[in-house]
Parts: structure tokens; C-alpha cells; sequence
């Protein structure tokens, strides 16, 4: 039998060398795999708290803006409030303009129909003087008292700019246009005298004592609108005097808020035990543009002097 013969087998051939640089790389990138893997599994955890925390912070940011912006809806409801009401009044006050024309437009129709009288008593106030007997009546007052009492409203509105130095004017002509004068007397509306320490007295009629009067009149002023005082106090301290006496009241405001009563009172104070007035009470009402009220002080003293034999007559500068 023919013995074949083999080649010699080589341990440390290529193939050998080619799988044992593969298996060796492997190696290697396992190792390479494995440091990695023991990096990112350290670090896991510390990034999840991170994560952890921030989003802790953004919810306590949610919370501080979910307040901020209730803090901010609750001014908002306010201010709409606010807006309301402001509104409500707007609303209220542009209603209430009609009223007040129509109010204005009143006063302003009284006032033509005071100057209208005016007209009528000044035109015969400032009748230049005549040797004749001067008349009875003046402007419908009759003028033959032997006493006269001027009860005069000296408040801010009476004595404010020109109006002052117009009812001294009238005061004078009043005076000059009584005959049979034979004294006077000025007292302010709250009770208070021109010349204090003569309460009860009459000041002489002269022509000298009456230009005095009237210079002191310019500081007379700083009282109050209360004419019924005045009137009551006169009615007080003169109503035993024998002869004619007359009261003027002047004034531009009243707001006595039982009309009836003061005015029974001071008719009731004026009667004497014939059941007749003592003395002719007169009112004598200036106007007044703006505020107070004219109207009632006219109302007043119309009804005062229907009831005590006196006239009224409204003056409009």
C-alpha cells in the first residue's frame, strides 16, 4: 500500500495572526464599552436630581406668577368698580344739568321781574328834591313814620364787591324820604347794634348823625342771615315807643325751615292789645346770583309784611 505524504502543518500561520488581532480588538472595545458604561451610570443620578430641582424651581415660579397675576386681576376688578361708579355719577350729574337750567332759568325769570320792580320804586327814590311836601308813599312804603328801624343782613354775600355801598345808598334814601322823622336806628340781622351800648335808644335824626351812620355802615359788616333775630330783638326793645314806627329788613338769603311758625311768632310779638301791629314792617330783597336763597328770603318777608301792614319790594343791581 502506497503511503501518501502530507505537508507539515504550520501553527503560527496568517490565519492564526488574523484571529488573534480580531479577538484581541474585541477585547479592547469590550474594555472601552464597559469604561463608558461605569461613566454614564455614575452620572445618572446626579442629572436626575438636577432635573429633579429645576423643575421644583419652575413650579415655584408657576406659583409666584399665578399669584402675581390674581394680585393683578383683583386691581383690575377694582378699578372696573371704580370705572362704575364714576360712571354712575357722570350719569347722575348729566341728569341733573336740565334740572339745573331750568332751576337757573326760574331764577333768572324772578330776577327780570325784580329789576322791573326796581325800576318802578328807584324811579321815585331818586326824584330830585323839591320845595313841595314830599309824598306819603315812596315806591308803594308809605314814609310817614316817626321812627325808623333798618334790621339789615351784613353776611359775606351782602356786604361782597359794590353790593354793600348800594344798600347804604338805599338805607340814606330811605331816611331822606321820611318826613316826620324823628329818630333811627341800625341793627345787623343777627341782633347785633351799628352803635353798641345803644340798644333800646333811637339815634338823633340829623344831618350830621346820618352821614355818620352811613360811614360807620361801611364796617358794619361779618354777621349772619337770620333776619327773625333782628326783627324780634327791635320788636323787643322798641315796641313800647309812642308814634309811628317802621322796620325795613334787608336781605338776600332766608333758610328758616318752619316759614309759618317765625312768621306767626313775630306777627304774635307785634300785635298790640287791639289786635293792630305796632309797627309797619317792610322788606326791602336784594338779588343774588348764585347760591342762597333769594327766593325763600323774598317768600318770608312778603308774608311778614302782608300780615303786620308793611309792603315788600325787590331790588335787583
Amino acid at each position: 500500500m502506497r503511503r501518501i505524504k502530507r505537508a507539515p502543518v504550520e501553527i503560527f500561520n496568517l490565519s492564526f495572526l488574523d484571529i488573534i488581532s480580531c479577538a484581541f480588538g474585541a477585547v479592547v472595545l469590550l474594555v472601552l464599552l464597559a469604561k463608558n458604561g461605569e461613566t454614564d451610570t455614575q452620572a445618572g443620578p446626579n442629572n436626575l436630581s438636577t432635573l429633579v430641582d429645576q423643575v421644583l424651581a419652575a413650579q415655584l415660579n408657576v406659583e409666584l406668577l399665578k399669584g402675581a397675576l390674581s394680585d393683578k386681576q383683583q386691581e383690575l376688578a377694582k378699578a372696573q368698580a371704580r370705572s362704575a361708579s364714576v360712571t354712575e355719577q357722570l350719569k347722575a350729574l348729566e341728569s341733573s344739568v336740565p334740572r339745573a337750567q331750568q332751576t337757573l332759568q326760574q331764577l333768572q325769570d324772578q330776577a327780570s321781574s325784580l329789576r322791573n320792580e326796581i325800576r318802578q320804586a328807584t324811579a321815585m327814590l331818586n326824584v330830585p328834591k323839591s320845595t313841595d311836601k314830599p309824598s306819603a308813599e315812596v315806591g308803594g312804603i308809605p314814609t310817614d313814620a316817626d321812627y325808623v328801624v333798618f334790621v339789615i343782613d351784613n353776611s359775606g354775600s351782602m356786604v361782597a364787591g359794590a353790593k354793600w355801598n348800594q344798600v347804604i345808598a338805599v338805607v340814606n334814601d330811605i331816611l331822606m324820604n321820611h318826613p316826620q322823622m324823628k329818630g333811627f336806628q341800625i341793627i345787623a340781622a343777627d341782633g347785633s347794634f351799628l352803635y353798641a351800648g345803644q340798644e333800646g335808644q333811637w339815634l338823633s335824626d340829623s344831618t350830621t348823625m346820618r352821614q355818620r351812620a352811613m360811614d360807620r355802615m361801611r364796617r358794619f359788616t361779618g354777621g349772619g342771615s337770620a333776619p327773625e333775630v333782628g326783627i324780634l330783638r327791635a320788636l323787643d326793645l322798641y315796641s313800647k315807643t309812642r308814634g309811628k314806627v317802621s322796620l325795613y329788613v334787608f336781605g338776600d338769603d332766608y333758610r328758616h325751615r318752619d316759614l309759618d311758625a317765625i312768621v306767626s311768632e313775630i306777627t304774635s310779638r307785634n300785635t298790640d292789645a287791639s289786635g293792630n301791629p305796632r309797627f309797619r314792617i317792610h322788606g326791602i330783597g336784594f338779588y343774588r346770583p348764585s347760591g342762597g336763597d333769594a327766593t325763600q328770603f323774598a317768600a318770608f318777608m312778603q308774608a311778614v309784611s302782608k300780615r303786620n301792614r308793611g309792603a315788600f319790594v325787590g331790588l335787583a343791581f
